[in-house]
């Protein structure tokens, strides 16, 4: 009896272990889950990304997170640092092609300036598009206002859904990061901003959460070429002209 009673347990062990699908040792989610910090209000700690409140934070109205599989604590790697550059020079040299750096070509190239924004400018078909980290197809442009009119600083890529995770192909260095805010927005399929949802939604769907996105710098930013950051003083924006002029580009 005892002996029957021991086997019909490790049966029914083997039995929900093979159910369950993990064999043993291997990770659990939190075990295998990403790093992340709040970049806005900036706090250096990165934590597990499980940690990070599932709920929209009262205080502030938004609040940034940036979001890493790699360990904070590691370097870039130089295949990794190698793929990061390749990825900026490729976006610059595309931009240079097709004329971006023309505020007038951008536009006639589908960008419009997306709701409740000053310098992001989207495309709707590449939004939509399976397409991602295609430098022929950013989802983004980026202008800013300077005396002598818009100035082209980068592009933004947006992960291919709402839930994507943005894959990391210069490893630590290509850092993507999300938005949450308090009020919902009304977005469409959870990628396209319409308006805030409370004044209505009824071409999408309420959303405290922003997509995962990328920046991809092609003026000399201080925090780097894949910074969160979208501040930049005068005297940056002004350096800015200023090479860009001395390629005829601007």
């Amino acid at each position: 009896m005892i002996r029957l009673l021991l086997s019909l347990t490790l049966a029914t062990a083997s039995i929900a272990l093979a159910c369950d699908g993990s064999p043993p040792g291997d990770p659990s989610p939190s075990a295998s889950d990403r790093w992340a910090r709040r970049f806005l209000p900036f706090d250096p700690g990165w934590i597990p990304e499980h940690e990070v409140p599932s709920r929209p934070q009262v205080e502030p109205a938004m609040v940034i997170w940036e979001v890493s599989q790699h360990d904070p604590a590691l370097a870039a790697t130089p295949q990794q640092r190698a793929a990061a550059s390749e990825l900026a020079d490729r976006c610059l040299s595309v931009a240079e092609r097709r004329g971006w750096f023309e505020f007038q070509r951008g536009l006639d190239d589908g960008y419009q300036l997306m709701v409740g924004d000053r310098r992001h400018y989207v495309n709707e078909a590449f939004l939509f598009d399976d397409a991602v980290l295609d430098c022929e197809r950013p989802e983004f442009l980026m202008y800013y206002g300077t005396p002598r009119g818009k100035l082209l600083a980068g592009v933004m890529f947006y992960a291919a859904t709402a839930d994507a995770r943005g894959p990391q192909i210069g490893g630590p260095l290509t850092l993507w990061h999300y938005h949450v805010w308090f009020r919902a927005k009304c977005m469409r399929d959870g990628l396209l901003i319409l308006r805030d949802a409370q004044k209505g939604c009824r071409n999408g769907e309420p959303s405290h959460r922003s997509p995962e996105m990328l920046h991809v710098w092609f003026l000399d930013h201080p925090d780097g070429r894949f910074a969160t950051t979208m501040w930049l003083d005068r005297a940056q924006l002004d350096a800015a002209i200023e090479a860009r002029a001395a390629e005829d580009l601007f």
